[in-house]
């Protein structure tokens, strides 16, 4: 087994060990074991046997922009204030561009990492997303990510409509999230929930869409229902083949492979969620699962050369 190819189809990567560190302290880890550096992650890829790795490039817009406009003394005129809010959101959107753009920078000297570029259809309007997703395609990124939690709007916000027009005839995926965790949503469910991206999956026939952490541990049936439903639709392991060693968790290696088996091992990608997670442990645990060799390696990589279009 020692010859499987891996790909892993979700992973965040950082400019500098810092901002690495600082994303994982915000995101409830206070003493993060990796740093989220391409060097870090070239040495672990390599002592894991990974070949290729996805660079989800999120950007927190939205709680970037709350935080500035905690921290700063606002007009008191309706109209100025509005001003105010508009131009910190520009600013919020000029960040995540540029993380955009070091992804790009890293694809290019790194042929071995693929970019997918963050969007956001709040602070952006119609001409703008459309004009990023197509620059940052036609410069190789593989596809666009989103957190609908984090932006607080629903996968069938009609924002999101010349999103997915778009990148479905680019022929590139979109990754998204829908586990319940953080605020209330407005309609009182997940702004993730599956029955909002299966309305999605109808309007858009040809969309590639890929549900990370398998939903986190929701929703397991109405994602493996999606899974069988659609043929566009993926959901990847990230955060989750941690569950099989850790003493706390009931998951087992062989409930992780019948996890896999109710969505379908040609639908399920493999992922870290590096760096909150290790890419040498979610190896390990990937080639020591009951699957069969057809399984794993459409797990490991075939399925992620299939929604990548990768040769």
């Amino acid at each position: 087994m020692a010859d499987l190819e891996i790909i892993d189809v979700h992973t965040h990567t950082f400019a500098s060990a810092d901002r690495g560190i600082g994303w994982q302290r915000a995101n409830g880890t206070p003493d993060p074991e990796r740093n989220g550096t391409i060097e870090e992650l070239q040495r672990l890829n390599a002592e894991a046997g990974i070949s290729r790795a996805v660079m989800l490039m999120y950007t927190p817009t939205r709680f970037m922009y709350e935080a500035r406009i905690r921290d700063q003394q606002l007009p008191e005129d309706p109209a100025e204030r509005e001003r105010v809010g508009r131009e910190v959101q520009a600013i919020m959107v000029s960040r995540m561009i540029e993380n955009n753009e070091w992804a790009l920078r890293v694809e290019a000297e790194h042929p071995e990492f693929m970019s997918f570029a963050g969007i956001d259809p709040v602070y952006q309007d119609e001409d703008a997303l459309i004009a990023e997703i197509d620059e940052k395609v036609s410069r190789g990124a593989k596809g666009v990510k989103v957190v609908l939690l984090n932006l607080a709007i629903y996968a069938n916000d009609r924002r999101f409509w010349p999103v997915y027009e778009r990148i479905s005839e680019l022929g590139v995926p979109i990754v998204v999230q829908a586990a319940r965790g953080g605020e209330a949503a407005a309609r009182g469910d997940a702004y993730g929930h599956p029955r909002y991206l299966a309305e999605v999956l109808e309007a858009f026939p040809d969309l590639l869409l890929n549900l990370a952490h398998v939903g986190r541990g929701d929703y397991l049936e109405e994602i493996a229902e999606l899974c069988h439903r659609f043929p566009n639709f993926y959901t990847d392991l990230s955060h989750r083949l941690n569950e099989v060693e850790d003493p706390a968790s009931p998951m087992t290696s062989e409930s992780m492979a019948a996890l896999i088996r109710k969505c379908g091992a040609d639908k399920v990608l493999f992922g870290t969620n590096y760096p909150a997670v290790s890419p040498v442990q979610f190896a390990r645990v990937l080639r020591g699962l009951p699957l069969t060799d057809a399984e794993r390696e459409a797990v490991a990589s075939g399925n992620a050369k299939r929604m990548l279009r990768l040769d």
